[in-house]
């Protein structure tokens, strides 16, 4: 009787664990989606010098989750992430407006990406 007390109480913090860790993942991803789009309309204003300080707040948002994300996530996704905001305050500071939109685009898409990634489907789960 004790065992399988013991083993329900695990799984249920177990599923407890990871409905919490899902749900930063989220909130980070809809973060980041709500930092791009603010820094795309800086950089269609022609706005580098803001741009860049909002593209280094989001390099420090990134940076801050990186202990939580980068335990329930795949090293590669954060990474690219980490990437990506990085090479986008790069082109920024250089003033370069079509590699910095190329750069903005693919954190979109990434973010989009890690989202799917973290919704309960038969996909994702094989």
């Amino acid at each position: 009787m004790r065992n399988a007390l013991l083993s329900i109480l695990i799984f249920i913090f177990t599923m407890f664990c990871v409905y919490i860790l899902n749900s930063s993942i989220l909130a980070l991803c809809d973060d980041i989606k709500l930092e791009t789009e603010n820094i795309e309309l800086e950089i269609t204003a022609g706005e580098y010098e803001e741009a860049y300080d909002k593209s280094l707040q989001l390099l420090n948002l990134i940076g801050e989750k990186n202990l939580l994300t980068s335990i329930y996530l795949s090293h590669q996704e954060f990474d690219n992430l980490l990437n990506e905001a990085v090479k986008l305050s790069t082109y920024l500071v250089h003033g370069d407006e079509i590699e910095a939109h190329a750069s903005l685009h693919l954190l979109k898409h990434n973010t989009e990406h890690l989202k799917k990634l973290q919704i309960p489907s038969l996909e994702n789960i094989l």
